[in-house]
């Protein structure tokens, strides 16, 4: 299997580890991964004007970057690993499906770049892990029993229902794929339920109101990890836990550090998220 890749800004700047863990879970599992070349920020906010079709360029030139390497590749499946960027690229790519005008439109300022055909797929990570699950439980070397483990989908996932990966009110992608490698899941209400999001440049009360809630909230009913997948709720929820004056034992992590570790991939982990899954799971350990 091959899969076209785009990064994205907030993941080359602020998340490698989690680009990390990724590309070397997607590695074991047989994927082949090849980065766009040159790629553009999508925008990282989908214009909600219907008449602004300006803001969608870079999502726009992204994709036909895509389609222009699709030919060489074999592959016009294109890989996100960042929520709002597959929340941008999927939403913009479903507009000019439906839109053709729209396309025309946007076509008239883009001078350099070809015609785009609007035959790219956007994936994120999550669907790609939950479509390979088999090749998963075959190479994972870690047992998962007596973890309890939290999932955090955040907002931009599900939102809106048309481009969402699973069901915006009750998703399960994510703990099905947990489950299916021998986790136990803690439910909670709060699991798409906004963390706080850019207010963490404004006003950081906010984050730690809404993102304190989703720890607490997940940690009182027993939770060992809360795992999530978008790197700014990775931050909000990290500097939130970080500053509370009785931090419950719930520690935060990429779904992509928790498989590797499961996966034996221990060079690809820093030695800080090494050393807190090696002591969740001697803690988890003991309670069995």
């Amino acid at each position: 299997m091959k899969l076209l890749y785009y990064p994205g800004c907030t993941i080359k700047r602020n998340a490698l580890e989690y680009e990390r863990t990724s590309l070397a879970v997607l590695n074991k599992l047989g994927i082949d991964v090849i980065e766009l070349d040159k790629w553009y920020c999508c925008g990282a906010l989908y214009s909600l004007a219907i008449d602004d079709l300006m803001k969608h360029l870079g999502a726009v030139r992204t994709l036909v970057k895509a389609q222009v390497q699709s030919r060489n590749t074999g592959t016009n499946d294109l890989l996100t690993l960042c929520p709002m960027c597959f929340n941008v690229l999927k939403r913009v790519n479903k507009l000019l499906i439906e839109n053709p005008d729209n396309l025309e439109t946007i076509a008239k300022f883009m001078d350099e770049e070809e015609p785009y055909n609007v035959g790219v797929n956007v994936y994120h990570i999550v669907e790609i892990l939950s479509n390979n699950i088999e090749k998963l439980k075959e190479n994972i070397v870690k047992d998962l029993n007596g973890v309890n483990i939290a999932v955090y989908y955040g907002c931009t996932l599900l939102r809106p229902k048309e481009i969402a990966i699973d069901d915006p009110e009750h998703p399960w992608i994510i703990e099905k794929l947990i489950e299916d490698l021998g986790g136990k899941i803690v439910d909670y209400p709060f699991k798409s339920e906004c963390c706080g999001s850019y207010q963490v440049l404004i006003n950081r009360d906010i984050v730690y109101d809404k993102s304190g809630t989703i720890i607490n909230e997940a940690s009182t009913r027993g939770a060992d990890l809360i795992v999530t997948v978008c790197p700014l709720c990775y931050y909000n929820l990290k500097i939130t836990l970080k500053n509370m004056k009785r931090p419950p034992k719930a520690k935060i992590v990429y779904i992509s550090e928790l498989l590797a570790y499961l996966l034996g991939l221990d060079k690809v982990l820093s030695t800080e998220t090494k050393a807190l899954l090696e002591n969740v799971f001697s803690q988890a350990g003991k309670n069995v």
